[in-house]
């Protein structure tokens, strides 16, 4: 016995090593990648605005954030753009709304300065670019625009929606008729985690017709946030309270059982496949205690066990990888 008992020593001090050698490597190239980002105040500058000298101050303000402030008029609070009729009038309108106005105040309490998103994002994007080496990273702007838009994704841009994180104990937010179940991931910690997620959404097209296909779709999703953002814990990156990630590890293997036993896996049905994997209370597919997308949640463990068993596939070949039916054989996942 005693071989046996000297060799697992040995076996795991050789895999520890290996281990502190890749991310001591990775360390090193993080090290190497010139990437600062700060993130651009836009509600501030905006909301600085006032009737004396407004065509003045808004021609500054224009001039100063370019294409986002003509998107963000147009588009994210829909008041049309600087040229358009009674433009000026609407976007006082906006800023003396009282709604808007108690936004803005809560997310200047919260977010009262921007270092840790700096260091966040500065940290998500240099991983992007240690995996994209030629592309671009975009500037993050933040926003408030009456608790209309999360995430906002342009050319060259990311721009999230502060008003949208400010705590599932924010109440106007219950006033304003928001589902528990959208409450309990509107908060601070949980916004780099949507915004690269939606980065991903949008970069990164795939076919989901069966619900297969959109399971590991969305499982590459949740993955891509997990690499670029490895410290986030698990209930900012799968959106569920700690005990319903404990529910979805202890019922896994049930929950793989219900999608194979009812062929759900290869099902082309649109309201199934939303059902599914979509935002809900919960999944009645499985039961009333499994929260709404544990079908991604699987999704994403499919994808994490392919990628542990293809350690030299990269993250663009995953993520540029349709092939969902190649995935689930290749990741060997069958939980029991």
């Amino acid at each position: 016995m005693k071989p046996n008992n000297l060799c697992l020593p040995a076996a795991c001090c050789l895999f520890l090593c290996a281990t502190m050698f890749s991310c001591q490597t990775e360390s090193a190239r993080l090290r190497k990648i010139k990437v600062d980002v700060q993130v651009q105040r836009f509600e501030q500058d905006l909301f600085l605005l006032n009737k004396e000298n407004f065509a003045e101050q808004l021609l500054l303000l224009e001039n100063k954030y370019g294409a986002f402030f003509t998107l963000f008029c147009s588009q994210i609070i829909d008041i049309g753009t600087p040229d358009s009729a009674d433009f000026e009038a609407q976007l006082l309108a906006f800023l003396q709304d009282t709604v808007v106005q108690q936004g803005y105040a809560a997310a200047q309490r919260i977010f009262a300065d921007t270092k840790s998103l700096n260091r966040t994002f500065t940290n998500a994007f240099k991983r992007y670019k240690l995996h994209f080496a030629t592309d671009s990273i975009p500037q993050v702007y933040t926003f408030v625009a009456g608790f209309n838009h999360s995430v906002v994704l342009a050319d060259g841009v990311v721009a999230i929606g502060l008003d949208k994180y400010l705590g599932t104990d924010f109440a106007p937010y219950s006033q304003m008729g928001f589902y528990r179940y959208l409450l309990r991931n509107m908060y601070p910690a949980k916004m780099p985690g949507d915004a690269i997620h939606y980065i991903a959404e949008q970069t990164f097209a795939s076919p989901t017709n069966s619900l297969l296909q959109r399971m590991i779709w969305e499982g590459k999703l949740l993955y891509f946030t997990q690499q670029l953002l490895p410290d986030a814990p698990d209930t900012c990156l799968f959106g569920f309270s700690a005990q319903q990630i404990k529910s979805c590890l202890d019922n896994e293997a049930f929950m793989w059982n219900v999608l194979v036993r009812d062929k759900l896996l290869f099902s082309q049905n649109r309201r199934l496949i939303r059902e599914m994997t979509e935002d809900a209370p919960f999944t009645s597919r499985f039961s009333q205690q499994a929260p709404g997308k544990a079908a991604n949640w699987i999704g994403y463990r499919i994808v994490a066990q392919y990628m542990r068993r293809h350690r030299d596939l990269t993250l663009p070949q995953l993520m540029t990888h349709h092939n969902a039916q190649e995935i689930l054989d290749g990741s060997g996942y069958n939980p029991r």
